[in-house]
């Protein structure tokens, strides 16, 4: 394969893969978010009337109306089922919703808000604005919105908190204060599409390697970034069991770090509040857990990339400059993987907010580590 080729000038790394480092210091952008189906809009373009619809039923067995003597029945007509219309007086209109990440922990964290954006004339009047309150605020019985009938100059929402009556409350739309929205509506089309994934690595050889790479893993990405087994990953049989500890677990096994060389590999993971990723540590083959865990207490994990390593071991973990310098080293997750018999990690953040959206990271011989590749999916803007 053509991965194969690209081994062989990537073991003269020296320093140039760790020009990578300024690359992940991008800002934070929202890529988590998982898009919706629960957001609809039907028109009536003749009569100049859009409605927003919010459903929170997978099964859609009923959605949410609005009065009819806003609507004129237009929520309750079989109208299609739309994302933009185009209005009779050519009020040009495009609504999006969105879900926020949710989690295995936390008041409310399986329960993530959903939100919609609002564009009305290329411009955004309205931006991830919630309509149905999520993680801690469930438990409140917050009001959710049922629809928001839209025209060129007003919205009228809604909401409906269980065991009371139905509010509705409008607002104006001010278009005129509002810009185009160059983002959403760009004058050169050659934007990457939503999905697309970008690739960011230093030097041609590199980009060629990580592009290559990425042919490889994007069939299985999905479960890539949920710490799932893929074709390239470690097989389970190769690490110890796992030993159970106070906010997680940890496991060990001895693998090639290059053919021929071969390394004892810790692994401490969780999905817990307190520690939901995956730092690694590589030691020499004979080290013992014992050795270890006397290095790195578990108790303090944030403390881990600062301090001084036992000889011959390397730890890779998010919070150090060459991976995910801004986020904790207790938020980054990790999955072994050999590439034509070399070590890797498929890394990426636990707050898929985050950029880059994941990264290939090389341990090195002779210690330390270099992120060769950052990849970037392009996501829907809310």
């Amino acid at each position: 394969m053509r991965v194969n080729k690209m081994l062989h000038p990537l073991r003269a790394f020296g320093l140039c893969c760790l020009a990578l480092a300024p690359l992940l210091l991008t800002p934070a952008v929202a890529w988590a978010d998982v898009a919706s189906e629960d957001v609809d809009l039907v028109c009536d373009e003749a009569k100049n009337l859009a409605v927003v619809r919010f459903s929170t039923s997978w099964q859609a067995a009923t959605v949410p109306r609005v009065p009819a003597a806003l609507d004129h029945g237009l929520a309750d007509s079989y109208a299609p089922s739309l994302t933009e219309c185009t209005l009779a007086d050519g009020t040009m209109i495009r609504v999006r919703g969105g879900v926020e990440q949710a989690f295995g922990y936390g008041e409310g964290g399986a329960n993530p808000p959903a939100f919609f954006s609002l564009w009305i004339n290329q411009r955004k009047v309205i931006s991830r604005e919630v309509w149905k309150p999520g993680y801690e605020k469930t438990i409140t019985n917050p009001a959710i919105y049922d629809g928001a009938l839209v025209t060129a100059k007003r919205i009228t929402i809604c909401a409906t908190a269980e065991g009371k009556p139905q509010r509705c409350s409008s607002r104006p739309l001010n278009l005129a204060k509002a810009p185009i929205d160059r983002a959403e509506y760009p004058s050169s089309p050659r934007q990457p599409p939503v999905g697309h994934i970008s690739v960011i690595a230093q030097g041609a050889s590199n980009q060629r390697f990580c592009t290559d790479y990425l042919s490889r893993i994007k069939p299985e990405l999905k479960d890539a970034l949920n710490g799932r087994q893929t074709s390239l990953s470690i097989d389970d049989e190769t690490f110890t069991e796992p030993t159970r500890l106070e906010h997680g677990w940890m496991r060990s096994g001895v693998v090639n770090l290059l053919p021929g060389d071969t390394r004892r590999l810790f692994i401490w993971e969780s999905d817990t509040h307190y520690f939901d990723g995956t730092v690694i540590a590589i030691a020499p083959p004979w080290m013992t857990i014992r050795e270890i865990v006397a290095a790195y207490p578990f108790d303090d994990i944030d403390s881990w990339p600062g301090s001084q390593a036992p000889p011959g071991v390397t730890l890779i973990s998010g919070g150090q400059k060459q991976l995910y310098p801004g986020v904790s080293s207790r938020y980054v997750h990790q999955v072994p993987q050999m590439i034509d018999g070399a070590l890797y990690f498929f890394a990426y953040p636990t707050n898929n907010k985050m950029r880059p959206t994941a990264a290939l990271v090389k341990p090195l011989a002779g210690g330390g580590f270099v992120t060769l590749c950052a990849f970037n999916r392009t996501e829907p803007r809310y």
